[in-house]
């Protein structure tokens, strides 16, 4: 029942490229299929006590010959050359996500029934593309998301069966998103359904019953969503999977807010506000960004921050422009410092006014949540707006700080979810309209992203007072050795310092600096991070580092972007003002030219475990 549309004479060929939008940062096919169906799954929770579930489970069993559900599919991926590493082995697989205590596709199935004052989330699912109606606290924003369930699948598929909370109905329907294509003689459109008369769903019970059974659908007559996938692409497992799902809906899950099952053959793992402790703590993170945190402190650290009671916030003043400033804490500011040198949490309310340019001016806040902890080696920073994570922030630099900034009250989320990229992983000012949206729109969302940063620069200033311990590591002072008066005092002879070479040698050039090794005769490979910043008068220069200074590049040109030349190492990661190379040759040298010659440059070198 797979329904291709024959192309006309003159009719334009199309092949999408809507799953560029999702090849960013450290999203794998598993991360990104994770953000998106989950993220569509909290947007549509019924109101309620009980949270949103997430069953997921990945099936594998021989392949058939002729199959109903995915050989005619198939002839017409092939038609196309896509690339099929499983499709045409002997192993069906498929991925099926179901979710429990939502609302399920409603609103109108037909484009006829279809107004602007009535949102369908049916019809937005299967009829629109780079169109949305989401608003709010809901993720969505560009039509993009549902790309994701198509670029997840060997045949560009999927097919979602849906029991709907409005009108009770049960409807089945499957697309295809291919490319414009030849097959057996006719051209066809880039789009195939499985339906129905003219792309109609399925309703009748007995093929619904059918394809329910054939793919082990657990739902019965509970309201939501089933999505089979059908031949998953090879980085789709359930260890992808549960890592995906830790990572970037920590929050919600730690809230109690939602529980995720995952399955795949005897393996059973449930995801709640309980288990989700022990089960990161055994995940092996290796080769993830969360490969150097210390993750059940991190995890622990969202807890204590959910938990926090309305009386235990700071509430910082307003100012006009909106500015973070130690005036801003009023009488609070030595508590709160003396709370953060203790390793305590500190919790803080951040107030904002966000004004549309077509309504009034709305008063609404986000939550901060900052904690020191020494024995961290790095900066923990998260950003959470409405249970999804914005992954792709990094403003803050230092070495023991923990933080965490959450969006949940609606003004509030609706003006940053209208900044964000199709795969909601960051906040950006130069995002389609968003200007156009709101006076003012682009220092507001200065403000709310540097806000971690800012707070953190006043919360950490050192102790008063003089510590006569201070350099006892550094200065020698012979001891008296009690010779009586008159005597010759003995010469002074002092200690003999070895001194071996640094590991490092940087030498300042015209417009940047060079990097190279100081000791290459005990040369071992090792990984050394390499953080830059402007120096500053006052506070830490690295902490004060702001990505409108500079960002280190390897790919192109532009304003503020700095180019390193590297021999005898390789770049592991970028991240704005800091560089992980992997130095592999005793010729190891760095040069980065191009910053601002009327300011001076502060580098930081250090091995770090790779």
């Amino acid at each position: 029942m797979w329904k291709f549309r024959e192309l006309g004479e003159g009719e334009p060929e199309r092949s999408p490229h809507e799953a560029e939008f999702f090849n960013v940062g450290d999203l794998d096919p598993s991360a990104a299929l994770i953000r998106e169906s989950i993220q569509n799954s909290l947007d549509a929770k019924l109101n309620g006590e009980k949270p949103v579930h997430i069953r997921i489970a990945l099936h594998s069993e021989p392949r058939s010959g002729k199959n109903p559900y995915y050989t005619e599919l198939l002839a017409h991926v092939q038609s196309c050359e896509f690339k099929l590493e499983s499709a045409l082995k002997g192993e069906f697989t498929y991925l099926v996500i179901e979710d429990f205590g939502t609302r399920g596709l409603d609103g109108p199935v037909s484009r006829t029934d279809v107004t602007d004052a009535q949102k369908s989330n049916y019809y937005n699912l299967w009829w629109r593309e780079g169109i949305s109606k989401k608003e709010g606290r809901d993720a969505g924003r560009w039509g993009l998301g549902k790309t994701v369930y198509f670029v997840c699948s060997e045949l560009r598929s999927f097919w979602g069966y849906t029991v709907r909370h409005d009108d009770k109905r049960h409807l089945l329907l499957g697309k295809a998103l291919l490319k414009a294509h030849k097959h057996e003689g006719a051209h066809y459109d880039y789009y195939g359904y499985y339906c129905i008369g003219e792309n109609q769903p399925i309703e009748e019970p007995r093929q619904i019953a059918e394809f329910k059974e054939r793919f082990r659908i657990t739902r019965k007559d509970e309201p939501g969503l089933s999505i089979v996938i059908p031949y998953p692409v090879a980085d789709i497992s359930i260890d992808n999977l549960q890592r995906a799902a830790i990572q970037h809906y920590f929050y919600p899950i730690i809230k109690g807010l939602l529980t995720v099952d995952l399955t795949q053959g005897d393996t059973n793992i449930n995801l709640n506000k309980r288990s989700i402790f022990e089960i990161a703590h055994e995940i092996n993170w290796k080769g993830t960004t969360w490969d150097h945190h210390p993750v059940s402190n991190l995890l622990y650290f969202i807890y204590n921050s959910v938990k926090t009671n309305e009386d235990q916030f700071f509430t910082i003043q307003e100012s006009s422009p909106p500015k973070i400033t130690e005036d801003v804490f009023g009488d609070d500011l030595e508590t709160a410092r003396t709370l953060f040198s203790e390793g305590k949490l500190v919790p803080i309310k951040v107030p904002v006014q966000i004004h549309p340019l077509t309504g009034e001016r709305m008063k609404t806040y986000f939550s901060v949540f900052i904690q020191k902890d020494e024995q961290l080696p790095r900066i923990e920073e998260f950003y959470i707006r409405s249970g999804i994570s914005i992954s792709e922030i990094k403003m803050m630099r230092g070495t023991n700080i923990r933080a965490l900034l959450t969006v949940d009250d609606e003004p509030i989320a609706r003006f940053l979810g209208d900044s964000e990229s199709p795969a909601h992983t960051d906040w950006k000012e130069r995002t389609e309209n968003f200007k156009q949206r709101y006076h003012n729109a682009v220092s507001t969302l200065r403000y709310i992203r540097s806000s971690l940063r800012e707070i953190t620069r006043i919360l950490d200033v050192p102790s008063q007072g003089i510590d006569p311990d201070f350099l006892k590591d550094i200065f020698y002072i012979r001891e008296e050795q009690g010779k009586a008066p008159g005597d010759d005092p003995e010469p002074i002879i002092p200690p003999d310092i070895s001194r071996t070479p640094g590991i490092f040698s940087i030498t300042s050039q015209d417009g940047g600096f060079r990097l190279s090794l100081g000791d290459r005769q005990s040369f071992e490979p090792f990984v050394a991070r390499i953080e830059v910043a402007y120096d500053t008068k006052k506070g830490n220069p690295f902490t004060r580092y702001d990505p409108w200074d500079f960002t280190f590049d390897t790919s192109n040109t532009g304003y503020g972007k700095i180019i390193p030349r590297i021999k005898g190492a390789q770049v592991k990661k970028i991240e704005n003002n800091v560089l992980f190379l992997s130095i592999d040759n005793p010729g190891f040298e760095l040069k980065a030219a191009g910053f601002d010659k009327n300011r001076d440059l502060v580098v930081a070198v250090k091995k770090v475990t790779p």
